[in-house]
């Protein structure tokens, strides 16, 4: 049906008498399509072409989440007329689940630390109110006011004074809006300044070297990397700096490149199974469908998972509870539910006992978990290197 949402009874080049069922004109051989259509045809047919949301997705749901393995067997059996390719499939469920990454990461409220920053300028009231710049001295906090202010009020010695004559002539939103630089002065840290704070607030330093910055990070000791030297060395502190400076950006460049990580390690994983199912005569390219539905349904299941963990179960829905442990035994429940489903799809493809699919099941895991690992360390190293 949506060819025919396409068609024309007129050769749009050449202007000869279409019939419907026409996929090119016979006189002069242009393709019988439309472009005129909808814009609504035209996110379908691009959601069509490019995820395979369409029927097939509709057909594919039900085996793809209760009856594990059963899309391996039926792509095996060439039955894939009316199912989502597994490639499709993938890139569906690694979208959504990538996607829900970004999603909690950016949506967490995690201090960035933009307070603990090299502070250029400052309200009046926050000379008096802010922590850190509290602790200046009352006489040095004085002097950054403007002469013209101090020359209003002679008979005003301290800088509490004359906040509070500003704030009786002028109001709270006049203190508020009245900024004053501090590039003359150094602010100190809040007391309670912890050492993580502190190394960010000494990475956005710019008067503070990198040589000064690394020596920091070992509490005033010298910190040598005998890995690396000349230009390694220099680089590598170049870019630990510039992680402690945004490490949330860092956060979501590794986030970036994890799902080409996946992407490789997928066909790795197909390996193993070779490797293990070798007397059983599969051809690679089953163990590549299998591994590719299994880490969908992963996908899935962890990406509903963490978003029920992170946007339902929290501080405000459970004010009086223990929500840290409900989320712990949540995720553990998601473990068992994607591994029993792994597990049985094992059973259905491979068509082996129970007791030789389970062990065989483990030690694809134990091997597959190490070089998950390996990866993982693999690829934040590289992030690390040219972020």
């Amino acid at each position: 049906m949506k060819e025919k949402k396409r068609r024309s009874s007129t050769c749009n080049n050449c202007g000869s008498h279409l019939e419907e069922e026409y996929n090119f004109c016979p006189s002069c051989g242009q393709s019988n399509s439309d472009n005129n259509v909808t814009f609504s045809t035209l996110i379908t047919e691009f959601l069509d072409n490019y995820f395979g949301i369409d029927s097939k997705m509709a057909h594919s749901f039900m085996p793809f989440l209760f009856k594990p393995g059963a899309l391996t067997n039926r792509f095996h059996e060439g039955k894939v007329k009316h199912f989502i390719h597994p490639v499709r499939l993938y890139l569906v469920m690694s979208l959504f689940y990538f996607f829900t990454i970004s999603y909690l990461l950016s949506d967490f409220n995690l201090q960035t630390l933009n307070d603990e920053a090299e502070l250029t300028s400052a309200s009046i009231e926050a000379l008096k109110e802010n922590g850190r710049l509290k602790q200046l001295p009352d006489s040095v906090r004085f002097s950054l006011v403007e002469d013209s202010l101090i020359q209003r009020y002679g008979n005003v010695t301290t800088f509490d004074q004359l906040v509070d004559s500003l704030n009786a002539d002028y109001g709270d939103d006049f203190i508020e809006d009245l900024t004053v630089s501090l590039s003359s002065v150094v602010v100190p840290p809040r007391k309670e300044e912890r050492t993580m704070e502190k190394l960010h607030r000494f990475a956005r330093d710019t008067r503070m070297p990198d040589s000064v910055f690394w020596d920091s990070l070992s509490g005033g000791e010298n910190l040598n990397i005998t890995l690396f030297k000349g230009s390694n060395k220099s680089r590598i502190q170049q870019q630990v700096r510039k992680i402690f400076k945004n490490d949330e950006g860092f956060k979501g460049f590794v986030l970036g490149n994890l799902p080409l990580m996946m992407f490789i390690l997928i066909p790795l994983f197909a390996g193993v199974l070779k490797l293990i199912y070798v007397r059983r005569k599969h051809l690679y390219i089953k163990h590549i469908v299998h591994a590719l539905h299994i880490h969908s349904f992963a996908y899935l299941i962890y990406g509903l998972g963490l978003l029920i963990i992170f946007k339902l179960i929290g501080e405000n829905t459970f004010p009086n509870g223990d929500y840290e442990a409900l989320r712990a035994i949540i995720f553990f429940a998601l473990f068992v539910l994607t591994s029993t489903y792994a597990y049985i799809s094992f059973l259905k493809v491979y068509k082996q006992g129970w007791l030789k699919t389970l062990v065989k099941f483990n030690i694809v895991g134990f091997i597959y978990v190490f070089f998950l690992q390996v990866f993982f360390y693999l690829e934040v190293f590289i992030s690390f290197w040219y972020y």
